[in-house]
């Protein structure tokens, strides 16, 4: 035990061992400042960045709001901007780190192909939303029918489109697929047409049929009159005569149209003894 603490005590007494440990000090006592500047220095981004981000983006609602901006380009640009400022305050942070931003922006550079080859995806969607904010194929609040589903839009991000289902779901579109794909706005124009299909039996007369399907709409007060109506046999089926009934209404009160529509039919026949035929099978014997 003597042995070991004597053989301690000359290799802490060697000259070189003072050197190293001499050496050692001095290095981390002029290190341990800037280590501790660039820490303070981070700390000092990461509590400020959430509050400045918000300030941001509290500032461009209200400067849009105030301008009457599209609700769409809005809710677009506030995407965008926030992650612009995100950004910025990552090369704050490398920068404080000791990371020299033009380094920084040569290995960028240099990764640039690959991570464009990655991302492809993501910029195409990129260019969709400005597409659609350029050409405003549709607004928020209005409904509209794509590949991905049908929904009222709600929201406009940097890479996607938001939903909202009549049953309330959410749907999330990619904005590369609706500036690519077909889009059909239901919302836009401010009169719609209702189409239906009422059956009879052969046996009800023709001008008897019209004459009925002719006073449920003029006796419908959201049916736009002036417009007119279309009220023709289109076509002979196996067991019923198919007429095309239709009339124009505003596009609020389309699908209320649609309903008090297919509930009077039913209601008159029956009043009228029309037939709506059905499916049927006749035995006979002999």
């Amino acid at each position: 035990m003597e042995e070991n603490i004597t053989e301690l005590a000359s290799v802490i007494n060697n000259p070189k061992t003072q050197i190293f440990f001499d050496s050692l000090i001095d290095s981390i006592a002029k290190i341990f400042p800037k280590i501790a500047i660039r820490s303070l220095w981070v700390i000092f981004i990461l509590i400020i960045m959430k509050p400045t981000v918000n300030m941001i983006v509290k500032t461009l609602r209200a400067l849009l709001h105030k301008s009457k901006a599209d609700p769409l380009l809005e809710s677009f640009l506030v995407s965008l901007i926030k992650t612009v400022v995100y950004i910025g305050f990552f090369f704050l942070i490398i920068s404080g780190i000791g990371v020299q931003a033009t380094s920084l922006v040569a290995i960028l550079g240099t990764a640039g192909l690959a991570v464009g080859l990655a991302l492809q995806g993501s910029l195409a969607n990129l260019a969709g939303g400005v597409l659609i904010l350029f050409f405003k194929p549709f607004l928020k609040g209005e409904f509209i029918t794509a590949a991905a589903g049908s929904g009222t839009v709600t929201a406009i991000h940097i890479l996607y489109t938001t939903l909202t289902t009549p049953d309330n779901k959410r749907i999330i579109i990619p904005n590369g697929q609706l500036a690519n794909g077909a889009v059909t706005n239901i919302s836009r124009e401010p009169e719609r047409r209702v189409d239906l299909v009422i059956s009879t039996s052969y046996d009800t007369p023709v001008e008897k049929a019209k004459a009925v399907l002719k006073r449920i709409a003029e006796e419908n007060e959201k049916v736009l009159h002036e417009k007119g109506y279309t009220i023709r046999l289109n076509a002979h089926s196996a067991s019923s005569l198919d007429y095309v009934f239709r009339v124009w209404t505003k596009t609020p009160d389309y699908w209320e149209v649609y309903f008090e529509l297919m509930e009077t039919v039913i209601i008159e026949f029956n009043k009228e003894g029309i037939e709506i035929p059905y499916q049927k099978i006749d035995i006979y014997n002999k």
